[in-house]
């Protein structure tokens, strides 16, 4: 039945969230501005880079075939660039701020970031049609742009995972740790319940959970701060 219900509904589903996730994103950019704070800063360029993912692959059939591959190109990009910046934040979460700890923190970040960079441009495409969803899907990409790939789709997340629980722990904020949960569950759930051609739908419920609790910790833990 669930099943059923996103491959009728695929494109508003993915719409809805790319919207949502773009709201999140540019409350978190307002704020961050307004605070000159770099970890909420970070937390938008993740959320709009999720939602940069969810608008081109909901607009895929009313955007002309050019521009959908150059978006495409980009939204891969953009997924290699940003999906890292999750292990500065943990820096900042952990509280690691002004330490050599922030310092290698940064330095594996930067690292990752041009590794995922490369890849997605290295990566080839191929346009799809599923679900009533056109977009372009990664074909005959180099075994190591794919590894990296799910790399970063996990090894990303678990380390928030971990900040997310020391910072529940210490900070009594557990919203940290359901942005990494939440993420990793449902990336996972599609292949668990055989699912897995629609794994890059069902993960959007694990992206708009990311942002939304981004938005929410900041709204709690740096309400009354002036920002890092």
């Amino acid at each position: 039945m669930m099943r059923d219900f996103l491959l009728n509904h695929a494109v508003p589903i993915a719409a809805v969230i790319g919207l949502a996730e773009l709201l999140f994103a540019g409350i978190l950019f307002a704020d961050a501005r307004r605070k000159s704070s770099v970890p909420v800063l970070l937390m938008g360029l993740i959320a709009s880079g999720l939602a940069f993912d969810a608008l081109v692959i909901a607009g895929g059939h009313a955007i002309p075939a050019g521009i959908l591959l150059i978006l495409s190109r980009v939204r891969f990009l953009a997924h290699g660039l940003f999906l890292p910046l999750c292990i500065a934040l943990c820096g900042y979460v952990l509280d690691w701020v002004y330490t050599k700890k922030l310092a290698v923190v940064w330095l594996v970040t930067v690292l990752l970031c041009a590794a995922g960079g490369i890849s997605g441009i290295v990566r080839g495409l191929e346009l799809r049609e599923f679900a009533g969803l056109l977009r372009y899907v990664s074909v005959g990409t180099p075994v190591w742009a794919e590894k990296l790939n799910r790399f970063l789709n996990f090894g990303t997340v678990i380390p928030l995972i971990a900040a997310g629980i020391a910072a529940w722990i210490r900070q009594k904020n557990p919203c940290i740790f359901f942005a990494g949960f939440l993420m990793f569950l449902f990336s996972a759930l599609g292949p668990v319940t055989g699912n897995a051609d629609l794994i890059f739908l069902i993960s959007m419920a694990g992206e708009i959970c990311m942002a939304g609790f981004f938005l929410l910790y900041e709204k709690i833990q740096w309400r009354d701060d002036g920002g890092y």
